[in-house]
C-alpha cells in the first residue's frame, strides 16, 4: 500500500517540481524577452533621435552628390563614432545610406566606411526596397539574433536624403540566456534534492508509521503475509500530536475494543458449550455434535453416573453435592486425550465419546476403571458415599450410534445395581 502510495506522491511531486522549473524558466525567459525588447526600442530610439539631431538632410545631401570631404563631414562622422563608442554594449553601428534602385551608398557611418561606398542589397533590403526608395515610414528588423532600424530623414523640400540605420548588438535576453539556463538548472537539481527530501521525510513521518498500522491490522488478522508485529506500543507512536498520531490512536483504540470484544465472544461462545461447575461440554453442545459422532469410522464411548447424589444433597446439602460432581467430573477427565469428548448430561450423569478410537485403547481405560472401583467420590467424613458407576460400549465400520449409547447406558446400570450391593447403597 505505502509503497504504491509513495510511488504515486513522488512522481506527482516530481512532475510538479519539474513543471515549475520549466514554467518558471519559460516565464522568467518571456519577461527577459520583453524587458529586452523594450531596452532595444529604447536604446534604438535614442540613437536615432540622437543622429537625427546631428544630421543636416540638406548638407548631408550636397555632400553625396558632391562627394566634398569637409570639415563638417568629418565632424559628423566623428559624432556617429563618438557616440557607438559610448554605448558599444548596445549600439553596434550607427549609419546613413542613400538607397536608389541598384544599391545603397554611406554618408556617415561609426566605422569610418568612405562617403559613398556601397552597400548591396540583401534578402532583406531586398524585400523592404520599394519603401527604402520611397521613405516614408521607420523599418524595424527583429532579426534573431540581431535588431536594426531604418529612419528616413528627409530635406526641407521633403525629398528623401537618406536612412539612418541603428544596429544594436545581440539581443539583450541572448546575452543573458546561458545565465538563465545555468541558473534554472541549479534550480532544478535543488529542486531534485528536496524532491529526495521530502521523498525521505515522507517515508519517514508518515508512509513508515501507516505501513506498520497495516501489518499490524494484517498480523492481527491472522494474515501469514504481515510483518510479525508483537507489540502495539512499537506500532502505534500515541505521543506524536499530529494527523498520522492521532491516526495511531484512533486505530489502537479500534484493536483494543476489537480485542475486548474477540475475547467477550469467545468466553460467551465458550460459556454456550460448556458446564460452568464442572468445565466439561455441556448437553447443548452435545446436541450439536451428534452428526459428527455418526459418521466417525468407530467410536467409544463411556457414560457414566454418580451413585447417591441425591441422597448427599437432601441430607448433607447442596454445596456437598457439587463437591462430588466436581470430584467426578475431574476424574473423568484423567481418562481423556486428543478428539476426546466429556458432556455433562444432567446432575449427575456424565458421557465421554471417543472419536476414531480403538478397542485396545476403550479395553485399557475400562480395566482401569475396573481396578480403581468403586471410586469414592464424596469425603471421607461424610456418612454418605458417592461412588461412580460407569458402562461402556464401542463401535465401528457399519454401527448404530444409539445402540451404541444404548449399549453403554445399559452397561452403566448393570455396575451402579453392583456398586449399590457392595457398598450397601439405599436404593435411590
Amino acid at each position: 500500500m505505502s509503497g504504491s502510495i509513495r510511488k504515486s506522491i513522488v512522481i506527482c511531486a516530481a512532475v510538479i517540481l519539474t513543471l515549475f522549473v520549466f514554467v518558471s524558466f519559460a516565464v522568467s525567459y518571456t519577461c527577459v524577452r520583453y524587458t529586452g525588447n523594450k531596452y532595444r526600442e529604447s536604446v534604438a530610439d535614442s540613437a536615432l533621435d540622437y543622429a537625427e539631431t546631428v544630421i543636416d538632410a540638406d548638407k548631408a545631401k550636397e555632400i553625396f552628390l558632391t562627394r566634398d570631404l569637409s570639415d563638417y563631414y568629418f565632424s559628423v562622422q566623428g559624432k556617429f563614432k563618438d557616440y557607438k563608442a559610448g554605448n558599444a554594449d548596445a549600439v553596434k553601428r550607427i549609419s546613413f545610406v542613400n538607397f536608389n534602385n541598384s544599391g545603397g551608398s554611406y554618408i556617415y557611418d561609426s566605422e569610418g566606411t568612405a562617403l559613398g561606398t556601397r552597400l548591396e542589397y540583401d534578402d532583406y533590403t531586398s524585400s523592404i526596397k520599394a519603401e527604402l526608395i520611397n521613405g516614408r515610414n521607420s523599418i524595424v528588423d527583429k532579426g534573431i539574433s540581431s535588431y536594426t532600424v531604418y529612419r528616413p530623414v528627409r530635406t526641407v523640400d521633403d525629398s528623401l536624403c537618406g536612412y539612418i540605420i541603428v544596429e544594436l548588438n545581440k539581443p539583450y535576453e541572448l546575452r543573458y540566456f546561458r545565465l538563465l539556463v545555468a541558473a534554472f538548472a541549479a534550480m532544478f537539481v535543488m529542486s531534485i534534492l528536496l524532491l529526495l527530501i521530502f521523498v525521505v521525510f515522507l517515508n519517514s513521518k508518515v508512509l513508515r508509521p501507516i505501513r506498520k498500522m497495516a501489518d499490524y491490522a494484517l498480523f492481527l488478522s491472522g494474515d501469514d503475509s504481515a510483518d510479525d508485529q508483537k507489540s502495539s506500543a512499537a506500532v502505534f507512536n500515541t505521543n506524536r500530536r499530529d494527523e498520522v498520531g492521532r491516526l495511531g490512536e484512533a486505530f489502537q483504540k479500534i484493536f483494543v475494543d476489537m480485542n475486548s470484544g474477540a475475547q467477550h465472544l469467545s468466553q460467551a461462545i465458550y460459556d454456550a458449550n460448556h458446564d460452568g461447575m464442572t468445565q466439561h461440554f455441556n448437553k447443548r453442545f452435545y446436541h450439536t455434535m451428534e452428526e459428527n459422532f455418526r459418521s466417525c469410522r468407530s467410536i467409544g464411548v463411556i457414560y457414566f453416573d454418580v451413585n447417591n447424589l441425591k441422597l448427599m444433597n437432601d441430607t448433607l446439602g447442596h454445596e456437598r453435592g457439587d463437591y462430588v460432581i466436581k470430584a467426578a467430573a475431574e476424574y473423568i477427565r484423567r481418562f481423556l486425550g486428543e478428539g476426546d469428548y466429556c458432556f455433562r448430561m444432567g446432575g449427575d450423569e456424565f458421557l465421554v465419546v471417543f472419536t476414531n478410537c480403538t478397542f485396545r485403547r476403550l479395553d485399557k481405560i475400562m480395566d482401569r476403571l475396573d481396578m480403581e472401583s468403586p471410586y469414592i467420590l464424596s469425603r471421607k467424613e461424610d456418612s454418605i458415599k458417592c461412588a461412580l458407576s460407569y458402562g461402556c460400549s464401542f463401535g465401528k465400520g457399519s454401527y448404530s450410534y444409539e445402540n451404541v449409547l444404548a449399549e453403554a447406558e445399559e452397561n452403566m446400570y448393570v455396575k451402579k445395581a453392583e456398586l449399590k450391593r457392595d457398598l450397601r447403597m439405599p436404593d435411590r
